[in-house]
């Protein structure tokens, strides 16, 4: 089964309703069914609980678990942080992202914020949008 690394503008766009909703729930759908595997850093739910600071507590907490609900929750440890400080890039957030991803094994990157990974990336990064179709194309090649 194929890991799946998701940045947290995915977990945003599924929890909040955002613009691109329908491809992150589409995401999560192939992840409940096992076609996939979701994983998440710990920091993205760090930096969810900050951009989400105005939101009332409760509404805050149920969307953090709804995006929480079948992801396995990645560590983030001095090994990555180490890799990341020994790289200087533009978006250090990103590059934290990328080295628990490539801890973890994950196959491929989903975010609708490619813009920084173009610096640094060996593993593929992927918008919700070209991964869904990605998928797509491939399923029809079989």
């Amino acid at each position: 089964m194929r890991k799946i690394f998701l940045d947290t503008n995915i977990l945003l766009d599924y929890g909040q309703e955002r613009a691109r909703h329908d491809e992150a729930e589409a995401i999560f759908c192939l992840g409940d069914a096992g076609v996939i595997e979701l994983f998440a850093s710990y920091l993205s739910y760090a930096n969810m609980g900050y951009i989400l600071r105005g939101m009332e507590r409760e509404a805050k907490y149920s969307l953090i678990s709804l995006t929480r609900e079948g992801v396995t929750v990645l560590p983030c440890d001095a090994l990555q942080l180490d890799a990341a400080l020994s790289r200087p890039v533009k978006d250090y957030e990103d590059m934290l992202q990328y080295q628990c991803a490539l801890a973890a094994g994950c196959e491929a990157i989903i975010t609708n914020n490619k813009k920084d990974y173009y610096e640094f990336s060996q593993i593929p990064f992927l918008t919700s949008e070209e991964f869904l179709l990605q998928l797509d194309y491939n399923d029809e090649e079989k």
